[in-house]
């Protein structure tokens, strides 16, 4: 299965726009059959050879009518399952640490794991004054996993389009693991993420070696 990276964002943050340069046709691999089953869901080869699915999501916004927050949750169940999370911010708006804020506080109710890894894409700097621009840079350079992007010019997607691959290329180590008969849902889990090296039935359930990343260890420890 081909990692999935979910774009989230308030709601006019530029996601579909980043959506459609990141997976505009040069990128697109003419082979990926997944390409054209969801409009919103598309197969991308990264510059370095690897080969994801981006899904596009509806926009947040913050007081969501009660009758409306279902359908919106529902929309939304690719999120909860997605190996990288990207929060494009229009990062020229006037609000933009608020609306930050709502995104940040609807990816946590809707269960969002903490150890799914999440970059902060800043949008629109098309928008933002020059004189604004690298202080922005700065601002950006001084933390962990934000990058600065236009998405009209694409300025910067190289950028991220680097970042999502260091992502999935984590360091991996092996563990050898003893589970229980009782424990098949652990089992199916690491058998369906493809880390397993080699499995031994033992008397009381398996000995299974597996080579996984830190996030995956992080994430089977969950479960």
């Amino acid at each position: 299965p081909f990692p999935l990276v979910a774009l989230v964002g308030y709601t006019n943050a530029g996601k579909s726009t980043l959506f459609n340069r990141m997976t505009g046709a040069e990128v697109l691999a003419k082979d990926m059959l997944f390409a054209t089953l969801d409009p919103t869901m598309r197969g991308i080869v990264l510059p370095s050879g690897r080969k994801i699915i981006a899904s596009d999501t509806v926009g947040f916004i913050s007081d969501l009518p009660t009758q409306l927050v279902a359908a919106f949750r529902a929309t939304l169940e690719e999120v909860l399952e997605a190996d990288l999370i990207l929060h494009v911010r229009d990062i020229s708006h006037p609000e933009t640490a608020e609306q930050s804020a709502d995104v940040n506080d609807i990816l946590t109710s809707l269960g969002v794991r903490k150890s799914v890894p999440l970059l902060e894409v800043w949008n629109k700097l098309d928008l933002v004054d020059p004189s604004q621009h690298e202080a922005l840079a700065v601002q950006a350079a001084n933390r962990a996993g934000v990058y600065p992007v236009s998405a009209l010019t694409g300025e910067g997607v190289a950028d991220l389009l680097d970042a999502i691959s260091l992502a999935f290329d984590e360091e991996k180590t092996e563990r050898l693991l003893t589970l229980g008969f009782a424990e098949g849902k652990r089992r199916a889990w690491l058998h369906g993420e493809g880390v397993v090296l080699s499995e031994v039935q033992v008397e009381d359930g398996w000995q299974i070696k597996v080579l996984w990343t830190a996030r995956q260890e992080k994430r089977y420890r969950e479960i």
